[in-house]
């Protein structure tokens, strides 16, 4: 005995509905972000690069207490921001949105394309739409020079 699969329009229309109901769900799933927070703490786990030579980025008497500025390392363009008198930081420019630049603005970072604001202290987003952190360099201070190594 045989069993014969009727292919009629309602049998076929259920197979292709529920394969692209699954379909369209695991697409969205890999679309939504785990917000934030989650991509912060992985950011913040990863080692900081320091493979590159420190090259000098400016004097450190143009960077402020609690202030922040650009500078370029190897024809890297990055920001600084100087959290006390020992210490200074070091992310690169680029938005992580849409890839403009960053500004310094105070103790922040502000992208002047979409509004995305970073924090000077660690990179990590203030407002959105960016929702990653800056990527960070490794940095010091060389006497004085800030040096940078990318």
């Amino acid at each position: 005995m045989t069993a014969e699969t009727s292919l009629t329009r309602r049998n076929v229309l259920r197979v292709t509905t529920a394969a692209s109901g699954t379909a369209c769900a695991l697409a969205l799933a890999g679309c939504v972000p785990a917000g934030p927070a989650a991509s912060t703490a992985v950011r913040n786990a990863l080692p900081i690069p320091t493979t590159g030579t420190p090259v000098r980025v400016g004097k450190l008497a143009d960077v402020p207490v609690g202030g922040s500025a650009t500078g370029t390392a190897k024809d890297v363009k990055i920001v600084i921001f100087r959290p006390d008198e020992t210490t200074v930081l070091a992310y690169s420019d680029v938005c992580t949105h849409a890839g403009c630049a960053v500004a310094p603005h105070g103790d922040e970072f502000k992208c002047p394309c979409h509004g995305s604001t970073f924090r000077g202290s660690d990179g990590t987003v203030v407002t959105g739409p960016a929702w990653e952190p800056l990527a960070r360099f490794a940095a010091a201070i060389d006497g004085d020079w800030i040096t940078v190594s990318v």
